[in-house]
């Protein structure tokens, strides 16, 4: 049993060497045509690594990334590396790690990412927006062809919106978690600004999404924004307005 426990450790100790000094440009190289990323001017090893940009297919660049390996992570046998970068000049760190089954599971993933990139990110009909959105992920676990189950925060500060007419919508919460019967979901709020917002979301494991969001303007509001609204949402009686979509987070790019 012990000769047994020594081999075992010797093993590991081994890998940890190779992945202290093997360079990363040549291995990263032989996976180069085969995953949907493109990675250049990649220098340091698979321990400590640089990369100058990072392109997914859908033309997402993460520039000036990067990572080491997190070893006491193989204890719990999956691959994790700690990464910084930057996206469009903003700051993005995390800590991503895969396993036997090869989903990838997001920890403490922090990001500002201005609200125009963000539009530019999702198909949604979102108008034009304007402010920055703070991200923040406690952990995520996302999987190919399967709805992702994120829990964290994303603010919305000097949240504005754009359709026919501005609307200032003050700092806008949303809460994400996953529930028993919702694999993403989450509630919606705002402080300030000329409408008062309240809104949930809910997924079913199939990918489908539901929003409803109910706006009500203030006395700040001018009587412009109160038609502008009515142009994608159903007035109620108390003055508010409902908005709903529906659709497929594959319709998204999010499955």
């Amino acid at each position: 049993m012990r000769s047994r426990h020594y081999i075992i450790t010797g093993i590991i100790a081994y890998f940890v060497f190779l992945v202290a000094t093997v360079p990363a440009a040549p291995v990263i190289g032989v996976f180069e045509g085969r995953i949907p990323v493109s990675i250049n001017n990649v220098s340091g090893t698979l321990w400590n690594g640089r990369a100058n940009a990072i392109t997914t297919n859908r033309n997402l660049t993460l520039k000036n990334v990067e990572w080491s390996f997190l070893p006491w992570r193989l204890l719990l046998a999956s691959i994790a590396i700690s990464v910084n970068a930057e996206f469009n000049g903003k700051p993005i760190d995390a800590r991503l790690s895969t396993g036997i089954s090869g989903s990838l599971s997001v920890d403490d993933l922090n990001m500002k990412l201005d609200a125009a990139d963000a539009a530019s990110l999702v198909s949604l009909p979102l108008g034009e927006l304007s402010g920055t959105f703070q991200l923040h992920i406690d952990n995520a676990y996302i999987e190919q062809g399967q709805v992702p189950r994120v829990n964290g925060t994303l603010t919305w500060n000097q949240a504005s919106i754009t359709i026919a007419e501005s609307a200032n919508l003050g700092n806008v919460s949303v809460l994400i978690n996953e529930k028993d019967e919702s694999p993403l979901s989450g509630s919606i709020s705002n402080k300030g600004g000329h409408l008062a917002l309240n809104g949930t979301f809910t997924t079913t494991a199939q990918g489908a999404y539901s929003l409803q969001l109910s706006m009500k303007p203030n006395a700040s509001a001018s009587s412009n924004l109160s038609s502008s609204i009515a142009m994608f949402a159903r007035k109620q009686g108390n003055g508010e307005f409902i908005f709903n979509n529906k659709g497929n987070l594959k319709q998204l790019g999010l499955m």
